[in-house]
């Protein structure tokens, strides 16, 4: 009894002691604790506040046809177009196979065929990359085909597939689907508060969503915010400010952290350029492609919540993001969108802009009336464009700032053409307005 007992106070004045220590280090190197802590608990807050790549890889539109005709939906409360992609994280997708490609026929009645679903993404995303939006391994060790439409059949139990359509190239891919109950994506599709007649049209460049009726849009106006280029300069170069070697023409300014990098900022424009010269790395597969794509988009933008994935190069290894509106994109007075990412062996380029839409405010314009798409190109033709000349056409909002308030922005229903590789409103190819008189 007497050596447990000695045994026992030896114990307790040794972990006294290793206590008194560690209290000891701790006392005195409070720095280096708490800067461990906090760096802890930024990367918490970081991660929280990160727009996750699924939302910002999401599809776009919803074409639901429901019995002879085809509809353009969706929901100006909840974004289902994403709810939908969701949705399908907890279907088992088997390996796809290819059906067919360049038959422009059969493609059109497969992106026609009746009780169907669309999932339409503004560019082409690859299977592994669904794969990895869905977490599912069979698509990610799949092969690695390019679409840009998910079609699936509702109220068909003879149809146990997911049909990947490419628009580019009218390649059409069928996988296998087991445990997709059709009930929670109709859920969502009778959610639509915006139900729009629409027609698919296979036109010289691809795939065109024609609106056979005047289409009705609300115009919204946003507060916006304006970075000041020390914002940037200060998460883009990571360096000290001391270093870096400022330049002035006019309203260009030039910021060079020695010969690696380099921004360039039009104060004019509000346009920025980021040239990171040490970034040689190119992707080397399309998963990789669209994941630092969107690491670098949202460093640059990482409280934008609208920011969609818009167009995708793989050939150009370029990525170009916009801001969208109920399913509609934002063009602002920028040739490339609100973010565009270049890779190549001599350097990264970022292009983006310094102004961000924050805070939705009462808009005192009221709804907009649109032509029909057929209206649309009839003007086109009258003013000398050829269909074959129209690289792709769309309803979106143009940005424009209230003459009396510059920061306030007004988000415009138009239709924007895109013509030689130039995107322009309506108005700007024809001299004539898109708005149904």
């Amino acid at each position: 009894m007497k050596f447990s007992r000695l045994i026992v106070q030896v114990l307790l004045v040794i972990a006294v002691v290793t206590s008194i220590v560690l209290s000891f280090f701790i006392w005195t190197n409070t720095a280096r604790y708490q800067r461990g802590r906090n760096i802890d608990v930024t990367t918490t807050e970081s991660d929280k506040n990160k727009i996750p790549i699924d939302q910002v890889m999401s599809p776009t539109q919803v074409i639901w046809q429901n019995g002879t005709s085809q509809h353009l939906i969706y929901n100006s409360e909840e974004n289902i177009s994403m709810s939908m992609q969701k949705v399908m994280k907890d279907w088992n997708i088997g390996e796809p196979k290819k059906l067919f490609s360049k038959d422009g026929a059969r493609y059109q009645k497969t992106i026609q065929q009746s009780n169907a679903v669309q999932l339409v993404y503004p560019t082409n995303i690859s299977v592994k990359t669904l794969g990895y939006l869905l977490d599912n391994s069979t698509l990610r060790r799949s092969s690695d085909y390019s679409f840009n439409r998910i079609i699936f059949t509702v109220n068909n139990k003879n149809d146990k597939y997911v049909y990947l359509a490419n628009d580019k190239n009218y390649a059409v891919y069928r996988a296998r689907v087991k445990d997709a109950l059709s009930k929670p994506i109709l859920k969502l599709a009778r959610k639509a508060n915006i139900n729009l007649a629409v027609r698919l049209n296979l036109m010289k460049h691809g795939v065109f969503t024609f609106y056979t009726e005047p289409v009705k849009l609300r115009t919204y106006s946003y507060v916006m915010s304006e970075k000041k280029d020390s914002e940037f300069t200060t998460s883009l170069f990571d360096s000290d400010s001391n270093d870096l070697v400022t330049s002035k023409d006019d309203d260009i300014y030039t910021y060079n952290y020695g010969e690696t990098k380099r921004l360039i900022s039009d104060h004019t424009k509000g346009e920025l350029s980021f040239y990171d010269y040490t970034d040689t790395s190119v992707p080397k597969d399309r998963l990789a492609f669209f994941q630092r794509g969107y690491n670098k988009a949202i460093s640059l933008q990482n409280s934008v919540s609208n920011l969609r994935l818009y167009d995708a190069d793989w050939d150009d290894k370029e990525l170009t993001y916009r801001e969208y509106v109920e399913g509609f994109p934002i063009f602002k007075k920028s040739q490339f969108g609100s973010i565009k990412i270049k890779f190549s062996r001599n350097g990264t380029t970022e292009s983006f802009l310094n102004k961000i839409l924050e805070v939705p405010v009462p808009s005192e314009q009221s709804a907009t009336t649109l032509k029909s798409t057929t209206s649309i190109l009839k003007g086109l033709e009258k003013a000398g464009y050829s269909p074959n000349d129209i690289q792709d056409i769309q309803a979106g909002y143009q940005w424009e700032s209230e003459s009396d308030n510059e920061d306030v922005i007004d988000l415009t229903p138009t239709y924007y053409i895109k013509i030689n590789g130039h995107w322009k409103a309506y108005v700007d190819w024809t001299n004539d307005t898109a708005e149904e008189e």
